[in-house]
């Protein structure tokens, strides 16, 4: 009866007990009593066996309809003393049918939310959208008493009248939930919250006439077919006293409402989803309550399936197909309203929910992942995500607090099959991630991400590379350079890897390179997809300058013979440079070293400078000639190198000038009258640094060892004498003397003769 909307008259009132109460004797009887929509007197149907199915036929259409239980019989006078002596009675019961009937609704939908974990926002707000009411704030360190109270007078603020046939000393339930103390708040104590349904059992206590106790019965929602009427289990009435039970119910007598559907939902097959939706004028979402049997039907034909539909708020309706077995399609909603289809303008679109675990970023997308590059916007693809409902970002390594994300759809949520979705990630820090990707009903995705260092940064460019050369190295400086897995360029086949200093390799050109081209640098760098293209990072400049030859000149007072390319340290040298490549308008420098070691110094010269005793002038074209005191650049034993560097062709190849040595400087030798032997005579020899002869000879090829140590002069500490012995006779009169350096194996001729 709770199902239909209006009840006309000529409808057949049906009684069919499934089961009755132990207390109930043979002789338990039924009756109705009838409040009439046309204001006229009450009408009472006559009472039946409670225990066989019977029926009565309303003679006109009822405003409300009020059921008489009695265990042990009713009797018809009394019934009809009861609502003549009291005609707003059913009127009254009936208000409060419709209040516990609003109560019992709220009280099982709490009850599921506690049952299954979740809150009861979501539930307060549906009901207070069905029913008109605001929605309350609770304190959730409030008891549940406290909350109980609280919600019962703003969701039902007239309630504190309560039963009209109870007495109000009923006490709040003392229950662990919120479901347990509403009920307790507005049914009395205690209340019993049973499976399938509510079963309230109300303290009835108020004796109508002596002999007879009516008690107020009610109505659990079960949402079953069957009626069960419950009440408090209180102590037998007095002796000679019948109890009687009155349930009453008012008819909402409202006609079928027009509901369409607005806008183009569309739904995920296997979840619930709220559906906007208009009614027309006339009706309210509470009426459409009324409904049942909703139903969905595949708009191009077929069988319908049934689906759970309830009122959400004011202005739509949940739809429940987790547990329908549905294809994707096109689908019109129904439902039935009384004895009457109630159809659903408009037309659902349901689609299954994308799989999330095949979501991938885009290509390219991860390279917009770089640490300081602010809020990035980031595409994925692979997938449906028209049922996305949150995204959120959390460290892969789980030790750190994920944030919530905002994301965009292309046509927005809801709005039909959408293939990519863009989301918007803050790259503040690098690291390793998880995107968490959450769809309507609940399911989950997860696609790494990576928000990598900065990118490779070159310092160097463009770096040079000379027209005319086969193969040249390459070095490239900057930071980050180590994540550098290769480099690839049109300018030819290069080849290296990251060292501490940077990158450095090596280029082989490709033919028809020429000055004044440019080239850009391809790298591979770890963790991006993309390389990075550097335009304009190789230019193409002249050929290197190049060291053809150098002649040598050193002083003639040394009276030593020197190599060729021996240089005296402690005496300046002349050399001429031929420079290839080097044209009049370069400004060089010549840059020299030690090619066989740490030189004593680095010393760089440009034409015209002077540094360190040493001097560089321009010879011509392609000439320069170099002053230098070879001894002040490289330790003795040195190759001394010169370098000429022209910007921009670079440096040349590192020319050896030669090899620094030190030499003795010979100014005078006598052969004196000193017998040293059988046939041999001591000799002395006076000049400069004589501790480097080791034997003194007549010819190359025949020394004999020096035993004696330089003796510096008196007065000058520079000049030395040196006691040599000499086989006799010379092999010619004023024959020139040899010398033998230390370490060499054949003797230098000298100026000097006895």
């Amino acid at each position: 009866m709770r199902s239909v909307a209006a009840i006309p008259g000529g409808s057949r009132l049906i009684w069919n007990p499934i089961h009755l109460a132990p207390q109930a004797s043979k002789g338990a009887e039924v009756a109705a009593v009838l409040v009439p929509a046309s204001g006229e007197d009450l009408i009472t149907l006559d009472p039946r066996k409670a225990s066989e199915k019977t029926e009565w036929q309303l003679p006109e259409r009822p405003q409300v309809i009020a059921l008489l239980f009695g265990p042990e019989g009713l009797s018809d006078g009394k019934i009809k003393s009861l609502v003549t002596h009291n005609p707003e009675l059913l009127r009254e019961m009936a208000v409060y049918a419709e209040q516990s009937s609003e109560v019992e609704s709220l009280i099982q939908q709490l009850a599921a939310a506690e049952q299954s974990g979740s809150g009861a926002d979501a539930v307060l707000k549906g009901f207070a959208s069905q029913y008109g009411a605001a929605a309350p704030r609770l304190d959730p360190k409030a008891s549940s008493d406290q909350q109980a109270a609280v919600l019962l007078k703003a969701l039902l603020p007239a309630s504190n009248t309560f039963d009209p046939l109870a007495a109000h000393t009923a006490q709040v339930q003392q229950s662990g939930g919120l479901a347990g103390s509403l009920a307790g708040m507005f049914f009395g104590n205690p209340v019993a919250l049973a499976a399938g349904g509510i079963a309230l059992f109300q303290n009835l206590k108020t004796a109508i006439f002596p002999a007879t106790e009516f008690r107020s019965a009610f109505v659990p929602v079960s949402g079953q077919s069957e009626t069960t009427l419950c009440t408090k289990n209180v102590a037998p009435p007095a002796s000679k006293t019948r109890t009687g039970y009155l349930w009453a119910y008012r008819v909402p007598q409202v006609t079928r409402p027009g509901v369409s559907i607005e806008g183009t939902p569309h739904l995920p097959l296997g979840s619930k989803s709220a559906v906007a939706i208009k009614i027309g004028e006339g009706s309210t979402s509470k009426n459409l309550g009324l409904a049942r049997d909703w139903r969905l039907t595949p708009v191009g034909g077929g069988a319908s399936t049934t689906v759970a539909v309830q009122v959400a708020s004011a202005g739509s309706l949940e739809i429940d197909v987790s547990n329908a077995k549905l294809a994707a399609g096109d689908y019109q909603l129904s439902a039935t309203w009384d004895w009457d289809a109630l159809p659903v303008a408009g037309v659902l679109h349901l689609h299954p929910s994308g799989d999330y675990s095949r979501a991938i970023l885009d290509r390219g997308e991860r390279d917009k992942l770089i640490e300081g590059s602010g809020t990035v916007t980031v595409k994925l693809s692979a997938t449906d995500f028209e049922f996305l409902e949150k995204t959120a970002l959390e460290p892969s390594a789980g030790n750190g607090k994920g944030e919530e994300i905002s994301f965009t759809l292309p046509k927005g949520k809801r709005a039909g099959p959408q293939d990519s979705v863009v989301v918007n990630i803050n790259t503040a820090k690098r690291g390793s991630y998880r995107l968490l990707l959450v769809q309507s009903g609940g399911a989950t995705g997860e696609v790494p991400v990576t928000i990598l260092p900065p990118n490779p940064k070159i310092s160097n460019l463009p770096v040079r590379l000379n027209a005319g050369d086969e193969r040249e190295t390459i070095h490239l400086e900057g930071e980050g350079l180590e994540r550098i897995q290769s480099v690839v360029s049109d300018v030819g086949t290069i080849s290296g890897a990251p060292n501490k200093h940077g990158w450095s390799g090596e280029v082989g050109l490709n033919a028809g390179v020429a000055k004044g081209q440019k080239y850009a640098l391809v790298l591979k760098v770890s963790g991006l997809e993309t390389p990075i293209r550097v335009p304009d990072a190789i230019e193409i400049v002249g050929p290197r300058p190049a060291i053809r030859s150098v002649q040598r000149s050193v002083p003639a007072t040394l009276g030593i013979t020197l190599a060729a390319d021996e240089l005296p340290a402690g005496n300046a040298a002349g050399l001429a440079l031929t420079v290839d490549h080097l044209n009049s308008r370069a400004r060089p420098k010549v840059e020299l070293g030690c090619e066989n070691g740490e030189p004593r110094q680095h010393l760089t010269l440009s034409p015209g400078e002077s540094s360190g005793g040493a001097s560089l002038s321009f010879a011509g074209p392609g000439a320069l000639f170099l002053s230098i005191d070879a001894g002040t650049v490289g330790y003795v034993g040195c190759r001394l190198t010169a370098t000429v560097i022209v910007d921009p062709e670079g440096r040349s190849d590192a020319f050896v000038l030669g090899r620094v040595i030190r030499v003795p400087r010979l100014d005078k030798f006598t052969l004196t009258t000193e017998k040293a032997g059988d046939s041999s005579y001591a000799g002395i020899v006076e000049g400069h640094d004589l501790d480097v002869i080791e034997k003194a000879g007549w010819d190359a090829d025949n020394g004999v060892p020096v035993e004696s140590i330089p003796v510096p002069n008196p007065g000058d500490s520079s000049r030395q004498t040196l006691r040599v012995v000499l086989p006799w006779p010379a092999p010619a009169p004023h024959a020139p003397l040899y010398v033998w350096l230390r370490g060499e194996t054949n003797g230098r001729s000298t100026t000097v003769t006895y």
